[in-house]
């Protein structure tokens, strides 16, 4: 009988009666302890314990979830969904000789419509890192501001600098729309903040390897400047294009037959939902800018009904978000309908759609959550607001024992009893 005892980890040197297991390979030895080293090296490389990986979702996946979150938009929803199905289905599958185009996106909504939270409940959705970039602080590369590349640069950043999750990420560039090509603009000078900006996105855009720096000085990156391509980052630009009504318009009278049968056009038209990437290009993007995003979604203006859904329906709604502000000092928060409603019409008269809502309804409860820790002293553990508290209107406090009363010490800033 051999003696096992003289056997030995072929990695770590232990002999085989100073481990629990010694597995033998071709002419090779390794422990159970070097195996557990081994394993756990590889799942914390492989791993990322901030953005989870990529499980591709069916497009009525994707809609489902950007329905959960977003109010309104049924045809947008439809389209970023397929538009995003297609783009990662091909990134997780070889095409082989076969080029296929990009699905970058363009968004065309007015302010508060929720551009910037669809492309980041998609990202969200899809398990990949988002990064935001505003088109106004970008330009050229040697001027001041920033350079078209510092947004794969935060891209990198948020993905924990994992270059492979990095470069199958989603990239939102907001208010496109400034960078527009003016036709009074002075053609003798160099157009740094538009169209220049526009040549440079453009790389991006239609996927190329750039080389970008690397500022953070991490351990596992050596160089100052790291290649990324492009090739697999999924666009989307979004702007109000304001002013665009006008373009559409003038291009379909020039569609419409004279006579009897002539479409009549009415200012009232939504003429937006006939938005075309001629009129994109007529707004002031280049053609070949243009021309890399495929797919054009028209987010329409919301309404009251809209506003008042998102306010109470939609996942991380802000009622909700609140409600567990106040339920950390242990207060229950009710709003009624009547307040709710008021708050959608508040926000409809500010003309800046959803964004409106967090700050009437803050300018609501400011007084409240500054009070809120000795109103649990005092034993409050329920803020009732029936209506939304102006034209003299206070909340109501419920105690423990059941008591009901007036808050006569509450206070609407910017409002009717602001001291």
């Amino acid at each position: 009988m051999s003696d096992n005892s003289n056997l030995e980890c072929s990695f770590c040197g232990k002999k085989r009666d100073l481990v629990k297991k010694l597995i033998a390979g071709p002419n090779v030895f390794i422990c159970d302890e070097c195996i557990t080293l081994s394993y756990n090296i590889v799942t914390n490389e492989l791993s990322d314990p901030d953005i989870e990986p990529v499980e591709l979702p069916s497009p009525p996946e994707i809609y489902n979830f950007l329905n959960d979150h977003i109010v309104g938009h049924a045809q947008t929803k439809e389209m970023l969904s397929v538009s995003a199905y297609n783009h990662y289905k091909k990134v997780y599958n070889d095409p082989g000789d076969l080029e296929l185009d990009k699905s970058n996106i363009l968004l065309q909504g007015s302010t508060g419509t929720g551009k910037t939270l669809f492309a980041k409940t998609l990202a969200k959705k899809l398990g990949v890192p988002f990064a935001i970039a505003d088109a106004t602080t970008l330009t050229e590369a040697g001027y001041v501001g920033e350079d078209v590349e510092s947004v794969l640069e935060r891209l990198l950043s948020i993905a924990d600098y994992d270059l492979e999750l990095a470069q199958k990420g989603i990239v939102y560039i907001d208010e496109i729309d400034k960078k527009a090509r003016r036709s009074e603009s002075n053609t003798a000078t160099r157009d740094v903040s538009g169209e220049g900006v526009q040549q440079a996105l453009l790389r991006l855009i239609e996927g190329t390897v750039v080389k970008i720096k690397v500022s953070n000085g991490r351990k596992s990156i050596t160089e100052d400047f790291i290649e990324f391509d492009t090739t697999d980052v999924l666009f989307i630009v979004g702007g109000a294009f304001v002013g665009i009504d006008k373009v559409i318009k003038k291009r379909l009278k020039k569609k419409s037959a004279i006579g009897f049968g002539a479409n009549i056009l009415s200012d009232n038209d939504n003429f937006s939902k006939n938005l075309e990437h001629k009129d994109i290009i007529e707004y002031g993007l280049i053609p070949e800018f243009v021309s890399r995003l495929p797919i054009i979604a028209v987010l329409d203006k919301l309404d009251k009904s809209h506003l008042y859904h998102i306010i109470k329906s939609v996942k991380n709604n802000v009622l909700d978000q609140v409600k567990f502000i106040f339920g950390l000092d242990d207060i229950d928060v009710q709003f009624s309908d009547d307040y709710i409603n008021t708050v959608a019409e508040k926000a409809l008269e500010m003309n800046i759609g959803a964004r409106g809502i967090r700050s009437i309804v803050d300018n609501s409860l400011i007084n409240l959550m500054y009070r809120a820790p000795s109103l649990r002293e005092d034993n409050v553990v329920r803020i009732i607001m029936n209506k939304y508290p102006d034209e003299g209107y206070l909340p109501t406090l419920e105690y423990r024992d059941g008591k009901e009363i007036f808050d006569t010490n509450y206070k609407l800033y910017r409002g009717i009893n602001e001291e």
